[in-house]
């Protein structure tokens, strides 16, 4: 699953919780991982922070909310 920034929902406030929880080590940033991802250095630019969570990659965008950006099941 790939969403494109104007498709994406926001994650529930629960799951916000635990990403900003993840986001708070700043070696868990995964800005790099998923801009090769998406092939998208542009798209990753208009979030302050990435992380990877349950087979996910999520986001955080400068209004703090968080959006599930790719899945990944292997």
């Amino acid at each position: 699953m790939v969403a494109h920034l104007n498709q994406l929902e926001r994650v529930s406030e629960k799951l916000k919780k635990t990403l900003e929880w993840e986001a708070r080590n700043p070696s868990t940033d995964r800005r790099d991982e998923v801009a090769t991802l998406l092939n998208s250095e542009r798209l990753v630019s208009y979030y302050n922070a990435c992380v990877w969570w349950n087979g996910c990659y999520y986001c955080k965008d400068d209004t703090g909310s968080w959006y599930c950006v790719k899945c990944c099941f292997f």
